[in-house]
């Protein structure tokens, strides 16, 4: 079996450590997306509700647009977690 990866431990504990580093900034990245995702959706269930009582267009022009950044950032956070799969 041939590999890339390097016969001295010391060598491989210094790859394991940059893959930990790299797979806890991912995660950090995915986690502030997925609060971003979260605060937005909150935004728009407000807009919703505000919207029930007044058929304003300026709210339902904005919450269009709230939904179509909400989809785009999950379809985003999607393809990342998923990318190296």
């Amino acid at each position: 079996m041939s590999s890339s990866l390097p016969d001295d431990i010391n060598a491989l504990k210094r790859l394991l450590a940059e893959q930990e580093a790299l797979n806890r900034a991912l995660l950090e990245k995915l986690n502030e997306r997925e609060r971003e995702i979260d605060h937005l959706q909150a935004q728009l269930d407000k807009l919703r509700r505000m919207n029930v009582g007044s058929r304003s267009e300026k709210v339902s022009r904005r919450i269009a647009q709230m939904e179509a950044d909400l989809n785009r950032l999950q379809k985003e956070s999607d393809r990342e977690r998923y990318a190296d799969w």
